[in-house]
């Protein structure tokens, strides 16, 4: 794939070690002057709940915190807008974030690297140069980052034949390459996606390769708890008016020019694309955190968190994949020793999904509308 932006240079993280307190404990008295120690809080990643923190630090500072963004990206693209890009209906400029606007005035500081391990009894963070960063509070928002050698284990052939959906930062690169493909010769293209990302993708790919050949294989990962019957109905009814063909059938390997599901049948297909939206990095392993089992069915490890998406193991460990309308709270609340004031996940609220040109679905627990004012919506309310 192609390479990810160049990172910046980063400063030479914080060495000198602090007492770390227990986030159970009360806040940090201020003494006679003022003075408070600074908490240290270290954001793994730039994904869509950190840049809305990062915003809120830029309207209400916290004085007494040291805030570091570790991200190699100086731009971000945004995940609510692949499938647009993918059928050509946003330009990947209208996708991006910059990350430098969203630290000025706020005293953040921008360690531009990787991280590649962390562990999480000594709470510190291992970067890709060798440094190791401590923190007081961890968040960790990097986005689904496949575990590829799971992958690989439950899907031999993956790694050589398949283009990896996430991370975004290659596939974006790389897609439009694909399209190129397109305009020469019509493509057989096999989603191997998530429930309502593969969905979406598959109809993307449908919208911007009219004469494409497409399927989605909905991969074996569990739904989320909004995915309503009346949901998956709408999306098939979808996927038959603009001839998407959908397979219910585990796929066993991938080989240069066939998709192989388990029942030995073969899907001749030219560009298979793996949308693994709950996937998570190898790394995962190590950190001491409480986590899933690993196999087959979750193809990597998954962090056990709480309804306040703190590690059910490690409180002063939060950990969202994508968005979160909490997190920026419950972060101020954690720095602050008001764990009281912390406040849960709400429940599922309307979900808009992409259904092609100038149209969507919208899904509210049990109700479902589509269309093309359904479409304008989505486009008024999450772009």
């Amino acid at each position: 794939m192609i390479g990810n932006t160049t990172a910046p240079a980063s400063a030479p993280p914080d060495t000198a070690p602090t007492a770390i307190p227990e986030l159970n404990e009360a806040a940090p008295q201020a003494s006679a002057q003022g003075y408070r120690r600074p908490v240290r809080l270290l954001l793994w990643g730039a994904g869509p709940a950190h840049l809305r923190f990062l915003q809120s630090l830029q309207k209400a500072p916290i004085p007494h915190a040291k805030v570091t963004l570790l991200t190699p990206h100086s731009q971000v693209f945004s995940p609510r807008m692949l499938a647009g890009f993918m059928a050509n209906a946003h330009a990947i400029s209208k996708c991006l974030t910059d990350i430098e606007p969203l630290l000025q005035g706020s005293k953040v500081r921008w360690a531009g690297r990787q991280g590649r391990a962390m562990d999480a009894a000594s709470r510190t963070v291992l970067l890709d140069d060798r440094q190791v960063m401590d923190y007081d509070v961890l968040s960790i928002n990097i986005g689904p980052q496949p575990h590829r050698e799971a992958v690989e284990r439950a899907m031999p052939g993956a790694r050589e034949h398949a283009l990896f959906v996430p991370p975004l930062e290659g596939f974006v690169n790389v897609w439009p390459k694909v399209c190129d493909m397109g305009r020469s010769r019509a493509l057989r293209v096999a989603v191997v996606g998530h429930c309502t990302v593969g969905f979406e993708l598959a109809l993307a790919v449908r919208q911007r390769m009219p004469t494409a050949a497409v399927t989605w294989v909905p991969a074996p990962q569990e739904p989320p708890p909004d995915y309503s019957d009346a949901l998956h109905q709408r999306m098939l009814a979808a996927m038959r008016a603009q001839r998407v063909t959908v397979l219910y059938e585990p796929v066993a390997a991938l080989e240069r020019d066939d998709v192989v599901l388990a029942s030995g049948a073969r899907l001749a297909c030219d560009v298979p694309l793996l949308v693994l939206s709950q996937s998570t990095p190898a790394w995962l392993h190590d950190t001491g955190l409480a986590d899933s089992a690993e196999g087959a069915m979750s193809l990597g490890q998954h962090i056990l968190t709480d309804t306040h998406e703190r590690s059910t193991s490690h409180p002063e460990v939060f950990f969202v994949q994508q968005d979160s309308s909490v997190l920026a709270h419950n972060l101020r609340a954690a720095m602050n020793a008001e764990l009281a004031q912390l406040r849960p996940l709400p429940t599922p609220g309307v979900r808009f999904l992409y259904a092609g040109s100038q149209h969507a679905l919208l899904s509210w627990r049990t109700h479902c509308a589509q269309g093309r004012f359904v479409g304008w919506l989505k486009q008024y309310f999450k772009g």
